[in-house]
């Protein structure tokens, strides 16, 4: 979500509301832990009740979605959905502590082999942007 207070992804939007529909009607599934002073965040989910309660918790939700999408209920489903995914000062902190916190995707590079006469030979890469479109360009894909 940007600052102007509009999603900038629908998926975002989506992983927002499921997040929010178990921290609400999970019934302890899931917690959030807050420490402003050291500007951390804890997830807490206990794996034990995923398939029971989560999962319930969830096909509930999306059920839910399904139902107003299929009877044309325009205005309810959007003032629930919207209501849901609604971005207030709270979320915003925590939107801060989790860009703060961010890291970078990690990137996946594999070697190449190649066959240079009967011997196979495996071709390493540095592990940069570099190394993995140079990767692919000696794929000769």
């Amino acid at each position: 979500m940007a600052i102007t207070q509009k999603w900038g992804q629908a998926h975002d939007r989506g992983h927002f509301a499921m997040l929010r529909i178990l921290l609400a009607e999970a019934d302890g599934f899931m917690t959030l832990d807050v420490n402003e002073e050291y500007n951390h965040l804890t997830i807490k989910i206990d794996r034990t009740r995923i398939l029971s309660e989560g999962k319930k918790v969830i096909g509930n939700m999306l059920l839910r979605l399904h139902v107003y999408r299929c009877t044309a209920d325009v205005d309810n489903g959007r003032l629930w959905y919207e209501g849901l995914t609604a971005v207030d000062d709270y979320w915003l902190k925590i939107r801060s502590i989790v860009l703060a916190n961010k890291t970078s995707k990690p990137l996946l590079l594999q070697g190449n082999t190649f066959l240079e006469g009967e011997v196979v030979t495996l071709r390493e890469y540095e592990l940069t942007v570099d190394g993995v479109i140079q990767s692919w360009a000696e794929r000769m894909v």
